[in-house]
């Protein structure tokens, strides 16, 4: 069996789209161009045929997969693609933006849209629109150099699926942190917590969203596993935090329904931890608000 190259797999896709636009358009049709705009798990997709916009279903998964097949380490991929169709034959032709906005002005990008992004694309350099959309300013009072905790998400990727021999999942019930970093820039506060005083190993983020949203927090930990509005309880006294987590949350994060985070800080550090983690969950719907306790 021939294996099949990005090349030609993007071919394909291209091919493919280009067919179910085809068979879309209305008869006598000259033209149409198919213009593809993708942000994290944001995504738009229009096709213009002579000038009037059509309805082309099934699109959308195509153009995840091209930006997929055309990522490269460090550069990301694309963020906007036109595809060009005529009837006369299968040829296309396109063009392609790994820096530009993507999306016509005025589209809002949902608030977790630029960290998925960069989650699953990491790039050496990122598009200063980008870094203005992330849900918070570049932290502060984090011990490593400039932007080095984007790239702190992706020290330890998910396995490889198991295709022979065993498979075991033991959740995460203990921490011990010795290093923090805040801000209080942005739409919302911040706040880092690092198992490793240089900024290293396993991590808490915790991002206000906001006064008023409906989804008044994210909390996520290694690897960008994370929960909005899933802590039920949080304890804080000047040697731990406790968190107490909801199943569904507790899945997401790969913990246990109660983490223990053992806090190696100084008491200056655990003070201003007290301050901006209590304005990251007392942000937002107040029905949604975890228990607290030590605040």
């Amino acid at each position: 069996m021939t294996m099949r190259s990005k090349y030609d797999e993007e071919r394909r896709l291209r091919l493919a789209i280009g067919d179910l636009v085809r068979a879309a358009a209305p008869s006598g049709w000259s033209g149409a161009t198919v213009r593809c705009g993708q942000v994290g798990g944001f995504t738009r997709v229009t096709v213009d045929c002579d000038g009037v916009e059509i309805g082309v279903q099934g699109l959308e998964e195509s153009v995840r997969r091209l930006r997929e097949l055309s990522y490269r380490e460090g550069e990301g991929t694309w963020f906007s693609c036109s595809l060009s169709f005529t009837p006369k034959d299968r040829s296309y032709r396109g063009e392609v933006d790994a820096d530009g906005f993507p999306f016509p002005d005025g589209t809002d990008i949902p608030d977790l849209a630029p960290l998925e992004e960069l989650m699953v694309f990491p790039r050496g350099t990122v598009p200063g629109w980008l870094l203005d959309a992330l849900p918070t300013a570049v932290p502060m009072g984090l011990r490593e150099p400039e932007d080095s905790w984007r790239r702190r998400f992706h020290e330890s990727p998910d396995p490889e699926p198991v295709v022979s021999g065993e498979v075991a999942y033991t959740p995460t019930e203990h921490m011990v942190v010795r290093d923090f970093g805040f801000s209080g820039r942005g739409e919302g506060p911040a706040v880092f917590l690092h198992e490793e005083a240089d900024g290293g190993g396993d991590h808490l983020l915790f991002l206000g969203r906001g006064d008023g949203e409906e989804r008044s927090y994210w909390v996520a930990r290694e690897g960008m596993r994370g929960t909005g509005s899933g802590i039920t309880a949080c304890a804080l006294d000047d040697r731990r935090l406790v968190l107490h987590l909801t199943p569904e949350a507790a899945d997401n994060m790969e913990t246990g329904t109660v983490l223990t985070v053992e806090l190696d800080l100084t008491p200056v550090d655990t003070e201003r931890l007290r301050t901006v983690l209590g304005r990251v969950f007392r942000g937002g719907s107040s029905d949604r608000m975890p228990s607290l306790t030590g605040f």
